[in-house]
């Protein structure tokens, strides 16, 4: 099975020719399924999501989708009387949606939120309602991989550290090596890399995505993932926009013990 993880696509703030080429190497990647980690849109208006879905709707293959920060309205009144509405009429209504097939079994959940006990709403939560459904969803998992998706990550990458808050992560943190998830997927910090955390029996992978297409860079170029899993492996491409394409920077490969 093959899986492209895309995040902070930012229509609104996209680069169109950046776009193009990101929808053509997913063509012809001939991925099974994308894996949108939030952000799909800068200000959550209705034109924004309108590309949005224009363009999950150009893809050949499905789109496993969750909101961002940025898939909120701002500070108006539809913030605080439904600020998903949007978000739910374009693309799902299911906010943490969950996906099983014999290889790959994925969850998500939303993150964002419309007030938090913090300066900065750009931050994550999850709830304890959240973290009781990913490990019933995993509990009863028989695929040999177990995939969770999130917006805001809950590691840094050490050659670039980020100050993230996600409130309640040391718990989730938990909950992740309770059920031996394998790995976890967000985006959020516009950097691509890797990180893992080990126990005595399990080791998770904790993979950030780059901006897709975004004029809002960091220190990194635009860029995606590519994950290629089998039975007992999986080797995840990160790659990198430059000079009209995108090409792989790095690729790590996992074997399950």
């Amino acid at each position: 099975m093959k899986i492209a993880h895309i995040s902070d696509l930012h229509f609104g703030s996209h680069d169109d020719a950046i776009m193009r080429a990101l929808l053509a190497h997913i063509i012809s990647a001939q991925v099974d399924l994308v894996i949108a980690s939030g952000d799909v849109t800068q200000s959550a208006t209705e034109e924004e999501f309108v590309q949005c879905r224009a363009f999950f709707d150009a893809l050949p293959v499905p789109v496993f989708v969750i909101p961002g920060n940025h898939d909120l309205p701002g500070m108006d009144l539809a913030r605080f009387i439904n600020p998903f509405a949007r978000y739910k009429r374009h693309l799902t209504h299911d906010l943490n949606p969950e996906l099983a097939t014999p290889l790959v079994h994925i969850k998500g959940i939303n993150t964002a939120r419309r007030v938090l006990p913090h300066w900065n709403w750009a931050n994550g939560a999850v709830s304890a309602r959240q973290r009781r459904n990913i490990a019933d969803c995993f509990a009863a998992s028989t695929a040999q991989w177990r995939l969770f998706v999130l917006h805001h990550p809950l590691m840094s990458p050490k050659e670039f550290p980020l100050d993230i808050t996600v409130f309640n992560s040391a718990e989730l943190l938990k909950t992740i090596a309770d059920r031996d998830i394998d790995i976890v997927l967000a985006g959020h910090q516009h950097h691509a890399y890797i990180e893992t955390r080990q126990s005595d029996v399990h080791k998770t992978l904790f993979v950030s995505a780059s901006t897709a297409m975004s004029t809002r860079i960091r220190r990194q170029p635009q860029g995606f993932n590519i994950l290629h899993f089998s039975d007992r492996t999986v080797r995840i491409d990160l790659l990198r926009y430059a000079d009209g394409q995108f090409t792989t920077f790095e690729a790590i490969t996992h074997t399950k013990p």
